[in-house]
């Protein structure tokens, strides 16, 4: 199956945050590798630095790991080329990794609109699977590393069946039904 099973590649950084496969994708020098590194130093696991291999696996797994030449290095600039097990240890790395959801960072730009509240649902398709996919703006005033961790905490609450934004949404359109039309009484029932 591992033989015959459709392959790729693509230019990102694969870390393992949470236990969720987070595929980070962006612009040459837009702070991927420096953003898993921060990732790293928290006690998150790197998969893949630069170019990431791709296997698909069954009907709807993508597995990545790093290319044999360049695995457990990576590039930062004005430092040039670490090794990331020799530097933390076996425990700062992992062989391969499911990928689960997509980040693509992408420079900040003040005349577009950015999702604020969760609803959007954008996906990335990598070798015929469709994954989900948050565009995250990236500035000079934010903390990427902690914006990672959330979403891939995130993520874990949706597998698990709770959608943040989607109780957001219920509880404003409770209250705005409470306001037109009267209150409720101890079912939730409008009276």
């Amino acid at each position: 199956e591992e033989k015959l099973a459709s392959t790729g590649s693509i230019h990102g950084v694969l870390m393992d945050v949470f236990g969720v496969g987070i595929l980070i994708l962006g612009k040459s020098g837009i702070g991927k590798s420096e953003c898993a590194l921060d990732l790293i130093l928290r006690g998150h696991r790197l998969v893949a630095d630069d170019m990431v291999y791709l296997q698909k696996r069954a009907p709807s797994t993508v597995i990545g790991s790093g290319f044999e030449v360049i695995q457990h290095h990576m590039e930062i600039r004005g430092l040039g080329i670490i090794n990331i097990r020799s530097l933390f240890g076996v425990e700062a790395i992992r062989e391969r990794k499911k990928i689960e959801l997509v980040l693509e960072l992408m420079e900040w730009d003040a005349h577009q609109e950015y999702d604020r509240l969760g609803f959007e649902e954008d996906k990335y398709a990598i070798l015929g699977v469709e994954l989900p996919m948050l565009k995250i703006p990236v500035s000079p005033a934010r903390n990427l590393t902690t914006i990672i961790e959330v979403a891939a905490r995130n993520h874990l609450l949706k597998v698990m069946g709770y959608d943040s934004a989607s109780e957001f949404e219920k509880k404003l359109l409770h209250r705005m039904e409470d306001r037109a039309g009267g209150k409720r009484d101890a079912e939730g029932e409008v009276e």
